[in-house]
């Protein structure tokens, strides 16, 4: 049976008043409960959405760990042996040997060339490291491997790389380092040509912009290093042990190598998007504040203007103690209906939102093209479990005045 608190609250609530203002004020408040859940559900999704995409595309586009040699622009000789300590190491699942190069890419279409960096790669280990084979977006990257058999190396594009120099699979590109060659007639930039066999679309504008991707031994040649490679790449089979994994590769080693994690070269970024989640959620939750003291007013208004019902209930025999609870009950109904219409409202827009990518952005600033927007079940109860909470401590003063009321002052005048 219904309890006659929950039953005397909704008769307020859904009477037909006189004051028609109070009524407003109820309708004002049931709507800022509504909107304030729904806004912060949004927002969250929205960092939530932002975050992970951008660290996914961080994470899979490069390595966890990368070894570099002591001395600033030094190669590493021993790579191969490098990499047998790597595997050794509980934690580490695969390693890949690159050769990193800055140069000049230009086309028939785009003599004027622009940069790029050149990262020469070991196709079948890189596979393991990277995500780079999951990303072709057209073309044949298995051709890099190949590339030793043909007249003319092989390269592989970013998607946004290849647009700025309107080529496709199968046209030719030229390489120009800041290197100088020595000729019979005078020095010239070291260059190669190479043809394109494949564009890569990784998502992220960043890279997508300005990457290529050659054969290992090709990036050797061009860059004369004589079997020597730039950096050893690492992944790692636990994220979450990324630092311990890394010290012990430290370790391994030793001094005569130096090991950087994927997280510490990103912290600072990591950290101004966890802040950025922090104070959206803060200044958005302000909605759910002032909702509460919308509550707050109603109640009152409610007590000022049923002076004569808890007269006459408390003169029937009702404790104070029910009184305070038919008020407070009030509110916890206006908090539930808005924290579960909000709730639905804010799931439906992010789903809205994220399925037909809505939010467009430019990936030149954001490396990102659209604003993704990720529901977490935690954030969503946290909304709600704030939500409610604010609902009922915004009941607890109205009330607690309502069950103080004395009724020979409240029936005086009746």
């Amino acid at each position: 049976m219904m309890s006659y608190e929950l039953f005397i609250a909704l008769r307020y609530l859904t009477a037909k008043r006189k004051q028609t203002f109070v009524s407003v004020i109820s309708l004002i408040s049931v709507l800022g409960v509504i909107v304030g859940v729904a806004a912060l559900i949004i927002a969250l999704a929205l960092m939530t959405g932002f975050q992970q995409d951008i660290r996914e595309k961080i994470l899979g586009a490069n390595a966890h760990l990368t070894v570099f040699g002591t001395w600033a622009g030094k190669p590493i000789q021993d790579s191969d042996e490098v990499i047998r300590k790597l595997l050794s190491v509980p934690g580490v699942v695969a390693a890949s040997p690159v050769v990193l190069l800055k140069g000049l890419l230009v086309s028939d279409l785009n003599p004027g060339g622009t940069g790029v960096v050149l990262k020469g790669i070991r196709l079948s280990e890189e596979r393991l490291v990277t995500d780079l084979a999951e990303k072709v977006s057209m073309g044949d990257l298995s051709a890099l491997s190949r590339s030793g058999k043909e007249a003319i190396p092989s390269i592989a594009l970013g998607k946004d790389l290849a647009a700025t120099l309107s080529v496709t699979p199968g046209e030719r590109v030229r390489v120009i380092l800041p290197q100088l060659q020595m000729t019979p007639f005078l020095p010239i930039p070291r260059s190669r040509p190479f043809q394109v066999v494949a564009l890569i679309d990784s998502g992220f504008y960043d890279y997508d912009s300005s990457r290529g991707y050659v054969d290992l031994r090709e990036a050797q040649s061009l860059a004369s290093l004589d079997g020597g490679v730039t950096i050893v790449e690492v992944r790692v089979r636990d994220l979450s042990r990324l630092k311990e994994v890394g010290e012990e590769v430290q370790r391994v080693l030793g001094k005569d190598y130096f090991v950087n994690d994927l997280m510490a070269m990103n912290r600072t970024f990591f950290t101004a998007l966890n802040l950025e989640k922090l104070l959206m959620s803060i200044a958005v939750g302000l909605i759910v504040v002032v909702a509460a003291l919308n509550i707050i007013t109603v109640l009152i208004l409610m007590v000022m203007e049923k002076v004569r019902d808890i007269g006459a209930l408390l003169a029937l025999g009702m404790p104070p103690a029910g009184i305070s609870r038919i008020f407070m009950v009030q509110g916890a109904v206006i908090g539930l209906f808005g924290t579960a219409v909000g709730c639905t409202l804010g799931l439906s827009l992010c789903w809205w939102l994220d399925a037909y990518q809505v939010v467009k952005l430019p990936v030149e600033v954001y490396y990102i093209p659209y604003v993704p927007f990720k529901i977490r079940a935690v954030d969503v109860a946290g909304v709600c479990l704030i939500s409610l909470a604010a609902s009922f401590l915004a009941t607890l003063y109205p009330s607690r005045q309502a069950g103080r009321l004395d009724p020979v002052e409240a029936l005086r005048y009746e």
